[in-house]
């Protein structure tokens, strides 16, 4: 479905502000023109970051965002952009059922970015949260402390000096108030951060507890050059305690400094400590920061090196997204797998005729009618074909690079198709009467290296009923549970909304390997 404006030339013209190096145009802001119409209008438009963005945003709207921040590094400078979709707590369903038809025409409208979120409350956003995404997904700004505990480097982001409007910034950890958390000894743990974040000796994790055990104020535990195992040997089951470890990732031939926060809660913590110590995961957050990745554990069997090191190779995209054959049905502490929620196959239901296709040596048939709206509890037809064929995709020793999974019925999923002929074999088997699923398998050269990458697609036809497309909102979760992990997902409801061109450029735009700046 083509975008509609009330006014396309203004929208245009905003964006063209925001993306101009001359303006100090830092945000933009689109909405439905009312909650009824389908119709995009402009917001509003600013230089006050994500701070004057939250002005704008109301709790009956849908908003669309594209926020401009500058990623620095030494002494380069990045222009970065994020997307953001403002769903309010008292917009209606209806409206809701909207969103899934339009998202991805207002993607393809505002243009690249570097990444998106999906909020439902003002305080969810701000411009620190913003600019630590941006640079925790591109890799960039520096990781190292002063003597203060603020970061050196990228701690500003500013712009460059033809444009003095644009900047955004992040401090340091302000001191606890003396009736709150507090640090027993801030000198000490400060030079222990500042040794463990600087090349220039062998320190490689740190650790961090409560005086006595249980009380509001913070102390070194320790700190080595043993990595990760030492670290684990400091770890009791009666203390809380927050630990850093250096991690040295290796990609083709150079190597990359990575950060792992541990936060430890040990299972002899009674609930009512447990409870009171949460209240402190702010301040501690901020005192370790920043780091790449953070993993949570409350036995060793949690935590070991090699669940560190596929952590971060997993946040960073160098590790493989194919997973093992008993890694599709359950987790692995601390680290990113596979996960489905649990949901029992089901035959029942009515009869449908369709159109058969053959897959891969195998034969499934899509529904050939539209679902109808009652109910929101997800079965399947076959669920263990409906893994097995998601699995495929997945394995490297498979040619199949995509697969759809449909609705046979209003609450009972099916696989319509799979294949080796990539996305736009699969854009064949779309239609306007029906809502799929799909998973398509991509693999991203950069320099000399080869990644696999993976694309969800959720297609939603433009025939769908607006009731049945709001109910498609309550399988959100466990679609994506189901078809977890992948890189990027699409949001379409055309087939001229997606080609093996659009899923690439995705990829490379949410991977950092493509420019973020239009010409």
């Amino acid at each position: 479905m083509s975008l509609q404006f009330v006014d396309d030339s203004s929208c245009k013209s905003a964006i063209a502000d925001l993306r101009n190096d001359s303006t100090p145009t830092d945000w933009v802001l689109l909405s439905f023109e009312t909650p009824k119409s389908q119709k995009i209008k402009l917001v509003g438009s600013g230089s006050g970051g994500v701070a004057e963005l939250v002005e704008n945003l109301q709790d009956d709207m849908v908003g669309f965002a594209l926020v401009r921040k500058i990623d620095k590094i030494d002494d380069s400078e990045t222009v970065k952009f994020a997307f953001i979709n403002f769903i309010g707590e008292k917009v209606g369903i209806l409206q809701k059922g909207k969103i899934s038809v339009t998202i991805g025409g207002v993607k393809d409208f505002l243009g690249s970015f570097q990444c998106d979120f999906l909020i439902t409350s003002k305080n969810e956003i701000s411009d620190e949260i913003v600019l630590n995404k941006i640079q925790d997904i591109s890799g960039t700004g520096s990781k190292v402390l002063d003597e203060n505990g603020a970061k050196t480097g990228a701690s500003k982001s500013t712009v460059s000096p033809t444009n003095s409007f644009r900047k955004s910034t992040y401090g340091s950890v302000s001191s606890p108030s003396s009736s709150s958390i507090k640090l027993a000894d801030e000198s000490a743990i400060r030079e222990a951060l500042k040794e463990f974040r600087s090349d220039e000796n062998d320190i490689d994790w740190v650790l961090f507890g409560y005086e006595g055990g249980n009380s509001n104020t913070i102390i070194l535990l320790g700190k080595g050059n043993g990595g990760v195992d030492e670290l684990i040997s400091n770890l009791q089951d009666n203390l809380v305690s927050y630990g850093l470890v250096r991690i040295v990732e290796k990609i083709d031939n150079s190597d990359t400094i990575k950060f792992a926060y541990i936060n430890w809660v040990g299972e002899d913590i009674p609930r009512m400590l447990r409870a009171r110590l949460g209240t402190h995961t702010g301040f501690v957050n901020q005192l370790v920061a920043p780091y790449h990745v953070d993993i949570k554990c409350t036995n060793k069997s949690e935590i070991s090196k090699e669940i560190v090191e596929e952590t971060v190779a997993k946040a960073s995209g160098k590790a493989s997204m194919v997973l093992s054959d008993d890694a599709q049905s359950r987790g692995s502490g601390g680290r990113m797998t596979s996960s489905y929620s649990s949901s029992s196959a089901s035959t029942q239901g009515s009869n449908t005729t369709g159109k058969t296709f053959a897959g891969a040596g195998s034969k499934f048939t899509t529904p050939s009618a539209v679902p109808k709206s009652s109910g929101s509890i997800l079965d399947f037809d076959d669920e263990q074909q409906v893994r097995d064929t998601i699995k495929d995709v997945r394995s490297d020793s498979s040619d199949t690079n995509w697969c759809l999974v449909g609705y046979k019925n209003n609450t009972t999923l099916t696989v319509i198709a799979k294949g080796n002929g990539g996305t736009d074999e699969l854009v064949g088997h779309l239609n306007p009467t029906i809502v799929a699923y799909g998973l398509v398998r991509e693999v991203e050269r950069f320099d000399l290296s080869d990644t696999i990458k993976f694309a969800f697609i959720d297609f939603v036809g433009e025939d769908i009923n607006r009731m049945f497309r709001a109910k498609l909102g309550t399988h959100s979760g466990t679609v994506k549970q189901l078809f977890h992990p992948y890189h990027v997902d699409l949001h379409v409801s055309t087939p001229s909304e997606l080609s093996s061109e659009i899923v690439t450029k995705t990829i490379t735009q949410n991977s950092g390997t493509s420019s973020r700046v239009k010409a």
